[in-house]
């Protein structure tokens, strides 16, 4: 049975919806959240397509998948968070993304706390990875609060990245 949701102090960690297509765009379409992270969405319908092949697929294929995050304050959706299996290596991953409004306030690293206990106790994942692009400081500092380790510089998704790396 898939799990719907988390919750930190601040957080709602839940499934995505169809309901979340124009946050997805906003997270999707901001160069500065992108950076290190994807190519553009050309358009709400391509939106649509990545939503459901990614999140909505892994959910009913694996049983888990990205979480949209609310502030529980105010129940906005102000990006993502959870963990992802790459079948091109064969490992779960934790990622997010995060609209530039909400960085630096702790909200990356306390809702992957959440999603790497989720991993753990409920998923029985053994080994978690991050795989960040060397020169996002940010995201490799959340990889070091979560405890995990500098693994090794890997090619894929055509570039380099940092597999961080943590058994649980």
């Amino acid at each position: 049975m898939i799990r719907t949701q988390l919750e930190t102090t601040r957080l709602r960690l839940r499934l995505f919806t169809h309901d979340d297509l124009p946050v997805m765009y906003t997270l999707n379409t901001d160069p500065d959240v992108i950076k290190y992270a994807d190519t553009p969405v050309k358009d709400m319908e391509e939106c649509r397509q990545r939503l459901e092949q990614g999140p909505l697929a892994d959910y009913k294929k694996y049983g888990y998948g990205r979480f949209a995050v609310e502030l529980k304050e105010t129940g906005k959706v102000i990006g993502f968070c959870g963990i992802k299996y790459l079948s091109e290596i064969d490992l779960p991953e934790v990622g997010f993304r995060y609209m530039k409004e909400y960085w630096g306030r702790g909200i990356g690293t306390e809702a992957a706390e959440v999603c790497v206990g989720f991993a753990r106790d409920d998923l029985k994942i053994e080994k978690l990875i991050a795989l960040i692009i060397p020169e996002n400081i940010a995201s490799i500092r959340v990889a070091e609060k979560l405890g995990m380790t500098k693994g090794p510089l890997i090619h894929i998704y055509g570039v380099d990245a940092l597999q961080y790396e943590m058994m649980l």
